[in-house]
């Protein structure tokens, strides 16, 4: 394989190509002199990543080893459309690609959606892989992100782009803990433009690749080469009690938590995950990173799975409307956070159930409604998940949660007996 020099104005010319029958592989290479002996490292990428995603790591890595950025078919900026691929498929383009090249062994990195096909391929190839390092993966089939994935796919299919973009930005950044990972207003409007820009190409490379995490059934094996699993501790589109589950299925997994980050803590907490990721690929010590905690898989206490606080407003009682059949129902809100609500029904009615697509929480205090989904419906208790659909709605929302579930409203919406509020309240 022919390697350059990097710089990173580079990572925006265009990439070199690679047919592999009738798909092709865009790719970069780069290393330096003293190093084109040593192991590769391999990136591949999430969703709305390109290879200009990865310009810190690159940077750092290629002073130590060869780096090869990797861009499949339909991901990245790889135009070409592949509706006919399975992720496993893509586990086995890996390694053609890597036969084509004549890689015999990597060290493979792989971000979000990417951390999927690298575990594939890990998983089929383990005398190709010296160490793999995944971020952000999950091998559970949760209903709620089910849920979202779908819902964002009916939004694309729509041409409603910017819900689309709303709904995308508020699964990958946790909205309710922006203090922390201290996401700035810019970087999330920057995001929000740019998803609300994807071009036609982009937005069928998004649903195809979407659709094969939805028709991917799981991991029938997983790794047995020295793993790293990172995330972080406020992710909560890939939660980190799930990314620990992978890791306790892998033979020789080590499990990271980044501090103050959620799903984009390689651009939340760069120096942190670059200092993680580069250690374990030199197989140095990363027990005393500033901003990492180290697990032993087996070790870690997934117990608190819910990273958000749950509240019960005050102002009592609300209005859910389902836009489709015109009906209104009066509820209580047994507990409210960015993410989700419980909700009590007044008046019991079996019409209201997870067939249900156009309901709508209605918070006066904000000016506005809310899309929810029923998850789980238990008699009168709906357990529902709130799918962002404006960001400015969402941003009256955490005002909202922060600064007005103790108030009483002056003219509440609805009735509701008094009896119901009392018990409520006791």
């Amino acid at each position: 394989m022919q390697f350059l020099s990097f710089s990173a104005s580079d990572l925006r010319t265009p990439p070199h190509t690679e047919q592999l029958g009738q798909y092709r592989v865009e790719y970069k290479a780069y290393c330096l002199p003293e190093n084109r002996q040593k192991t590769p490292v391999v990136f591949l990428g999430g969703a709305f990543q390109s290879f200009t995603s990865f310009r810190n790591e690159v940077e750092l890595v290629h002073t130590t080893n060869p780096v090869i950025l990797i861009d499949l078919p339909s991901q990245g900026s790889n135009e070409q459309l592949a509706p006919e691929l399975s992720l496993n498929d893509y586990g086995q383009l890996i390694a053609d690609f890597f036969d084509q090249k004549d890689i015999q062994k990597v060290i493979l990195l792989g971000i979000s959606y990417g951390s999927a096909m690298a575990t594939l391929f890990a998983a089929a190839h383990p005398q190709r892989i010296e160490r793999l390092l995944l971020s952000g993966i999950t091998c559970f089939r949760r209903e709620s992100l089910i849920t979202l994935l779908e819902d964002s796919l009916s939004l694309l299919a729509d041409g409603n782009m910017k819900s689309f973009a709303t709904t995308a930005v508020c699964n990958l950044i946790n909205h309710n803990r922006l203090q922390e990972t201290e996401v700035s207003p810019t970087y999330r409007k920057a995001m929000y433009r740019q998803i609300a820009r994807l071009n036609e190409n982009e937005q069928q490379r998004y649903a195809q690749n979407t659709q094969r995490l939805l028709d991917f059934p799981g991991f029938d094996h997983f790794p047995s080469c020295p793993t790293l699993i990172a995330t972080g501790e406020f992710d909560n589109f890939t939660l980190p009690s799930e990314n620990a589950a992978v890791a306790r299925q892998c033979k020789a997994a080590t499990f990271a938590v980044i501090h103050n980050a959620d799903h984009l803590a390689q651009f939340e907490r760069k120096e942190a995950a670059c200092s993680l990721f580069h250690n374990y690929m030199l197989g140095e010590d990363i027990g005393n990173i500033d901003g990492v905690s180290v697990y032993n898989p087996l070790a870690y206490d997934p117990a608190d799975q819910r990273l958000q606080d749950r509240q019960r407003p005050l102002e009592q009682p609300f209005e859910l409307k389902d836009l489709e059949s015109g009906q209104n129902y009066t509820v209580r809100i047994r507990n409210l956070n960015f993410a989700g609500c419980e909700l009590e029904l007044v008046t019991a009615d079996l019409a209201l159930n997870e067939n249900c697509q156009s309901l709508y929480l209605n918070l006066p205090e904000t000016g506005n409604d809310y899309h929810v989904r029923i998850m789980d419906r238990n008699k009168r208790s709906l357990r529902c998940l709130i799918i962002q659909r404006d960001l400015k709605a969402a941003d009256a929302l955490l005002t909202y949660l922060k600064e007005h579930l103790l108030m009483v409203r002056e003219q509440p919406s609805g009735t509701i007996d008094e009896s119901l509020i009392d018990s409520q309240l006791a």
